[in-house]
């Protein structure tokens, strides 16, 4: 019996992910398919969807929202044509635009009101028990620290430590730490800060999260820090008709205008954007900084894709 009630469980999530992917292919071939990413529990289905609805009555095109479970998962799909629009993170789109260029194009990004201080920054912390207090020890620690990290699809919580270590000499973070995935930002910090991690990366955003309980004075520190990551784009099919990009931007970058409420609500899918304040216009070249600070290093490219 408890077989049988388990392999329901399992039926059920098979099926939904199976609706949540292919949905699009349910619809007539003039609909548009705006997809983007699962993270952690939530497929942001419900921050989209109000979005997609807008598109669709303002262009009078049929536009969908569509989730993938994993950026990897989103990446296969543009790769196989499945998607015409998408929105990435930052990590995503760098992966895809190394390993399969041209195939997509940056349309628009987020802009950080000039009043705000972007949260879309990544961190190294490090325990108060560890005694590591700058990023410069950690060349000349002979013992194997364990590192947290959120997960490998992530920018903030895993490709800016790295690049961060990397400055620094440390190529290849699994030959210095006991690297291991937690999940969340808010997982990787935690295990700094109960002790079950010497160091962890994360969003900067969640270092400010855990002041405010109270929770991360005392326990650990921020040993080093990058706040000029460059938001994830809204990418298009290149394949695409240009009157139908045309449309789509156009209400994109006007939508903070005219419908307030379906723009907050897509930024509050993504923590990183909810001190957005409109849509921009966005180019390849705008991530060629971010790009530079790779260097030559190979096998980082390699463990992020």
């Amino acid at each position: 019996m408890r077989n049988i009630f388990g392999f329901a469980i399992l039926l059920v999530f098979v099926l939904h992910l199976f609706f949540v992917e292919s949905s699009a292919q349910k619809t007539g071939p003039d609909t548009i398919r705006f997809a983007t990413y699962t993270y952690a529990t939530n497929n942001r289905i419900d921050n989209l969807r109000p979005l997609t609805d807008y598109l669709s009555k303002t262009t009078g095109r049929t536009v969908i929202a569509v989730s993938y479970p994993t950026v990897q998962r989103l990446i296969a799909a543009i790769v196989n044509d499945s998607v015409d629009f998408a929105m990435m993170n930052t990590s995503g789109y760098l992966v895809l635009q190394r390993k399969n260029p041209g195939i997509i194009l940056p349309l628009v990004n987020l802009e950080i009101s000039k009043n705000a201080i972007t949260n879309y920054g990544g961190c190294l912390v490090a325990s108060t028990t560890s005694g590591i207090t700058t990023i410069g020890q950690l060349n000349k620690e002979n013992r194997k620290l364990s590192l947290a990290l959120v997960s490998s699809s992530s920018t903030s919580g895993n490709l800016v430590p790295r690049l961060l270590l990397n400055k620094e000499g440390l190529r290849n973070a699994e030959e210095k730490f006991n690297v291991y995935y937690a999940g969340t930002h808010r997982q990787a910090l935690q295990e700094v800060l109960t002790g079950k991690a010497n160091l962890a990366g994360c969003g900067c955003a969640e270092i400010d999260s855990a002041r405010a309980r109270n929770e991360f004075d005392g326990k650990a520190i921020v040993v080093a820090e990058y706040n000029n990551t460059p938001l994830g784009p809204v990418v298009y099919n290149k394949k695409l008709n240009k009157d139908i990009v045309t449309d789509i931007r156009d209400e994109l970058i006007r939508v903070h205008q005219y419908r307030k409420a379906v723009f907050e609500n897509f930024c509050a899918g993504w923590t990183e954007f909810k001190m957005a304040s409109r849509f921009k216009l966005v180019r390849d070249a705008d991530y060629d900084t971010f790009r530079k600070m790779f260097t030559d290093n190979k096998d980082l490219w390699r463990m992020i894709e």
